[in-house]
């Protein structure tokens, strides 16, 4: 059984998700922009780790459309965020409605889905981007009087952050394994 790790990473944190994850399972991480490789092509488990963007989850139009063309195919999806992983003041509301709008649960029942926070680097982020982030953080300041998980996630993304832990892959891992 072979596994295919195909990632998209615009800062470098789901790309280093994804080296590891595919030096755990035996494979070489793929790029997206090469997707089309033939080891996605012979692979009976395809991964895709992808960033949250926006509401959507880079990747999910391309997985959505292999996972119809081959639905005999095992398939993962592993989202990076900036948010914190789930916990009691970081509930996994966001995620989930993020998943839930790239891969409708009723149309995409069997896919795994997992998440593990990445980062943020405001340098590494292309111009579209980030103007769109200084317009966020405009946002964030107003909500951040009154919310302290706003004001905690304007101050670390002000400063950037790297939050990324290999052991967040350990659910991915073991999905794979079983």
């Amino acid at each position: 059984m072979s596994t295919a790790v195909v990632y998209c990473s615009q800062t470098g944190f789901t790309e280093r998700y994804a080296r590891w994850l595919a030096d755990s399972v035996g494979c070489e991480p793929i790029p997206f922009a090469e997707r089309g490789s033939a080891a996605v092509e012979a692979a009976d488990t395809v991964v895709l780790l992808g960033w949250f963007h926006a509401g959507g989850l880079k990747g999910a139009r391309w997985l959505r459309s292999l996972m119809d063309a081959r639905p005999e195919r095992r398939y993962v999806v592993v989202g990076v965020g900036a948010y914190p992983m789930p916990s009691d003041e970081w509930p996994r509301s966001e995620t989930d409605a993020a998943f839930e709008h790239a891969f409708p649960h009723e149309r995409y029942p069997h896919l795994a889905r997992f998440y593990c926070q990445g980062g943020f680097d405001f340098d590494r982020l292309c111009a579209v981007d980030k103007l769109a982030m200084r317009a966020f953080f405009r946002m964030q300041a107003k909500a951040a009087k009154t919310d302290p998980r706003a004001a905690f996630a304007l101050d670390a993304m002000r400063e950037g952050f790297d939050g990324t832990r290999r052991e967040y892959l350990e659910p991915v891992l073991d999905h794979l394994r079983g």
